[in-house]
């Protein structure tokens, strides 16, 4: 006997099958807008992002600076200096890493960006997140070491 042979675009099943697809990845990598504030600095955004393992709010500054928070780190890149990563860094310096081209102090905006964070993550009641009170500076760290490609897109954290 032959095999049989089933279309699958004249059943409603290849339809569902695709709209379910659709759905499930639409709501477990949706960014939710929380709060939108005009400030010195530009349109500040904040954003949660629930997926199925992670929950984080990332953060966008006129889409020069980006910020990007978890359970594990919160993390910083800036449109001038594409190349690099900025880790928010508690407690003091070792000596042999004291000097400024390991770390940058915090800006008034990064102080800005921090406080709300921290009150948006009280809201969210999410306490697995450390909060900024603690931190002193950022760390830097060479992200591209051959420079940012060209053809990459300046873009939230992935």
């Amino acid at each position: 006997m032959g095999r049989m042979k089933t279309n699958i675009f004249s059943s409603g099943s290849f339809l569902t099958y695709y709209a379910a697809a659709f759905f499930l990845i639409s709501c477990s990598t949706g960014k939710e807008l929380v709060l939108k504030e005009r400030t010195d600095f530009g349109v500040v955004k904040f954003y949660t992002q629930k997926n199925l393992n992670e929950k984080r709010i990332l953060v966008n500054v006129d889409n020069s600076t980006q910020y990007r928070i978890n359970a594990k780190e919160t993390a910083k890149r800036e449109r001038a200096n594409k190349e690099l990563t900025y880790t928010l860094y508690y407690g003091p310096f070792k000596e042999e890493n004291d000097s400024s081209k390991y770390r940058k102090s915090l800006s008034e905006l990064d102080s800005l960006v921090l406080s709300e964070s921290d009150r948006i993550l009280d809201s969210l009641n999410w306490n697995s997140f450390r909060r900024a009170k603690e931190a002193s500076a950022f760390e830097i760290e060479v992200t591209y070491y051959n420079g940012f490609p060209r053809n990459k897109k300046f873009n939230f954290f992935i």
